[in-house]
């Protein structure tokens, strides 16, 4: 799959712009819903990612523990830990990347629709110092599966500090101007990076719920196949495993992260081209509402399914 990047960063801070740069006409109140909506559904969709690179070494570990129970084989302690794919390291650092991320965004937010310029500037020093410490975290990762996040984190961190102090400094037209020629390409490299994790997760996820769904009706075969021997309880409760296995899988299918940040991409789309018109009309404007609520709505079903996800089988 091509990795796709939503430029939510430079698009919100040209909206932004847009709001500072109409002071003399004042905030239109209308914009300021649909752009937090997009904020919200931003973190919706962010929250999934990181449920997808929480369970990728579980997904890993899963695949091998059913794999060795349908065998029958036996199971090594020393052979889960090797099926793994990220260390605790490096699956932190990306967790990490993505709350500071979504803390960008929502202070980008704040701009369109706060007038309370000390609590920016606060914000922007406390994101500011998780971000030295984040970039830290960054800079002693080894695993070979680090290094596209690890080149994609070095470039982008500095250069979103850079943005930050220009907001702690109170310099908002200076910041954004930065936000959006400096530091769209960066953020938008370190997006793609955790995506293609991201995506890995899920592929490999799928994997470790088929090996488990073949587990589970092999489970259920075998007591079946003792005849009048078979013990209905054990045929009740292997059939009940099954069932809740089967929903699981429909959610799984239906929490595609890839959903989500394509849903992203085009509400992302629909907020430059809204920002760059100069003097919007009413159908401009609801071009853009219509696709912040797609976006909203994809969201959604996205974390709906990983809720579902969330439950024991």
């Amino acid at each position: 799959m091509a990795t796709r990047s939503p430029r939510i960063f430079s698009s919100t801070a040209i909206l932004i712009l847009l709001f500072t740069g109409c002071l003399g006409c004042g905030k239109p109140s209308a914009y300021q819903a649909p752009v937090a909506k997009f904020r919200d559904a931003s973190g919706v969709v962010i929250q999934a990612t990181k449920v997808y690179l929480t369970e990728i070494n579980k997904a890993e570990r899963d695949q091998y523990i059913y794999k060795q129970a349908g065998t029958p084989a036996m199971i090594r302690l020393d052979q889960i830990e090797a099926v793994q794919v990220f260390s605790k390291e490096g699956i932190a650092a990306r967790l990490k990347a993505l709350d500071q991320l979504a803390n960008y965004v929502d202070l980008l937010n704040q701009l369109a629709n706060s007038g309370a310029p000390d609590k920016i500037k606060a914000s922007a020093n406390d994101l500011q110092t998780a971000l030295t410490g984040l970039s830290g975290e960054v800079k002693n990762l080894t695993g070979e599966d680090d290094k596209q996040f690890k080149a994609a984190a070095s470039k982008a961190l500095p250069i979103i500090g850079d943005v930050l102090q220009a907001f702690a400094q109170q310099s908002i037209e200076s910041a954004l101007k930065k936000a959006i020629n400096t530091g769209a390409a960066p953020v938008n490299d370190l997006i793609a990076a955790i995506e293609t994790d991201v995506t890995t997760a899920y592929e490999r996820k799928r994997t470790s719920y088929s090996a488990r769904r073949v587990a589970l009706v092999d489970q259920y075969n075998r007591e079946f196949a003792r005849g009048p021997s078979a013990d209905p309880q054990k045929l009740k409760s292997y059939a009940d495993e099954i069932s809740a296995g089967e929903d699981q899988w429909e959610a799984f299918l239906a929490a595609q992260p890839n959903d989500g940040l394509e849903a992203m991409k085009k509400a992302n789309d629909a907020l430059v081209k809204f920002a760059n018109t100069p003097r919007p009309k009413v159908t401009d404007f609801a071009t853009f509402a219509d696709a912040v609520d797609s976006f909203a709505s994809t969201a959604n079903r996205v974390g709906r399914g990983v809720q579902q996800l969330l439950k024991k089988p």
